[in-house]
């Protein structure tokens, strides 16, 4: 498994961290051109120019990790490289989850890069110095406020099942259209929207066949259930709650994914 994450950190990061480079240099030539000495050479057309390109590579930034962790998956398990990487001494359920890992630490990465950049763009006009507050507020809540301290660690835990389960789902859809003797790609696009549509008609079929009456019930029976709880422990209970109700597509996904995966993968 750790060879695994290796390989795929490696492929992943020769590709990305350049990026990130790129994009953090960007931002902090783009923040030195914020002067007023610089605006005004050539009339800040340079400034201009400068801005677009940086909010190019932000947007840049996000479709190559995007472009990455499904690329990553369909041509390393899905494509000729397949071959190879079944022949290895490790389990199916091994081959997804190295692969989800580095995929969420390329998102995380990307989301830190795109905050400390715009940061460090923002930098002359004292947003670097709020960010900078933000982080010893934060420093703060982790010494006097135990309470929020496990509100913000159930909100990045709810970030990172989210994240996960989006992940899980790109990959069932590529799993599904790869079972199509053609034009395999072209049918796990269509079975993303399939999947989405039917998940959403569930939902609504779901909302709707409650109705007001049923609904109003089943709203009244929790809050009996609550009544008398702490508003902090309620909260928590809130947070853990969308968690595991956000990793039941999650679950459902992975096991799809790899069932088609160990028992109906065609290479050919």
């Amino acid at each position: 498994m750790l060879k695994l994450l290796k390989y795929e950190w490696k492929a992943c990061a020769r590709i990305c961290l350049p990026l990130y480079g790129a994009m953090l240099l960007m931002s902090i030539v783009s923040a030195l051109m914020t002067t007023e000495r610089a605006q005004a050479f050539m009339s800040g057309i340079p400034t201009a120019i400068l801005g677009m390109l940086y909010f190019a590579m932000l947007i840049a930034v996000f479709v190559v990790t995007l472009v990455i962790l499904i690329q990553r998956f369909y041509k390393n398990l899905l494509g000729d490289e397949g071959y190879l990487m079944f022949t290895l001494p490790v389990s199916v359920a091994q081959h997804i989850w190295s692969k989800v890992i580095i995929a969420a630490v390329i998102c995380c990465l990307s989301g830190i890069v795109a905050v400390l950049s715009i940061a460090i763009l923002g930098s002359g006009t004292g947003l670097l110095i709020g960010f900078g507050m933000v982080l010893g507020e934060f420093g703060r809540i982790i010494v006097t406020e135990p309470n929020e301290l496990g509100y913000m660690l159930e909100g990045i835990l709810l970030l990172l099942v989210s994240m996960i389960s989006g992940v899980l789902y790109l990959y069932l859809c590529m799993a599904l259209g790869h079972l199509a003797k053609k034009h395999r790609v072209l049918m796990s696009v269509v079975w993303y929207f399939v999947l989405s549509t039917v998940a959403q008609f569930l939902f609504s079929f779901v909302l709707i066949g409650m109705g007001n009456g049923p609904l109003e019930m089943l709203v009244q029976a929790i809050g009996d259930m609550v009544k008398g709880v702490p508003p902090q422990v309620l909260l928590h209970g809130v947070l853990l709650g969308f968690c595991a109700a956000t990793a039941i597509p999650g679950a459902i996904c992975y096991f799809g994914t790899h069932y088609i995966l160990k028992n109906r993968l065609n290479l050919e």
